[in-house]
């Protein structure tokens, strides 16, 4: 019995329809926080570019205003998770006298699904003018290849595997 496989062609559409669903949820998101009509708790989803090269996988994201202390990342399989918040001035105490507040506490949380296979080991991440650089090396498998099938009593008995 054969089975098919998919196409490059439909992975490179259902990959390009879920990049502009993405888009788009993330665009209304942002209008609606714009207009102030968003919840307050919700985490917003950071602005992310995930980009392959031969050897690597580079993730950037956009958390204005976060530190590394305030950065969780986590590599599941194939999944990086990350949630990130951005703490409130230290200068916003009972006394103080604030004139204009847009900067508000946020949480930012993502879910990436990453397009190769990576070494666990060899994430590394760091927090640089607002922008998560994380760098993750690809595991690069062998490539297939074809596995002759033995008749029996050519060489080892089925009880030797």
């Amino acid at each position: 019995m054969a089975y098919s496989q998919p196409t490059p062609g439909f992975d490179r559409l259902r990959q390009e329809l879920d990049r502009w669903f993405e888009a788009a949820r993330i665009a209304g998101e942002r209008t609606l926080d714009a207009v102030g009509l968003a919840s307050d708790t919700r985490p917003l989803p950071p602005a992310t570019d995930i980009i392959e090269t031969e050897t690597d996988i580079h993730v950037h994201v956009d958390l204005p205003g976060v530190g590394a202390d305030g950065v969780e990342l986590a590599l599941s399989g194939q999944v990086l998770t990350l949630k990130a918040i951005r703490i409130p001035s230290p200068l916003l105490t009972e006394d103080s006298a604030v004139h204009l507040r847009e900067r508000i506490t946020t949480t930012f949380e993502r879910t990436l699904p990453i397009p190769a296979q990576v070494d666990p080991d060899s994430v590394r991440a760091v927090v640089r003018d607002g922008v998560l650089h994380v760098t993750m090396k690809k595991v690069h498998t062998s490539a297939s290849r074809q596995i002759p099938i033995q008749r029996s009593g050519e060489s080892d008995s089925p009880a030797a595997l």
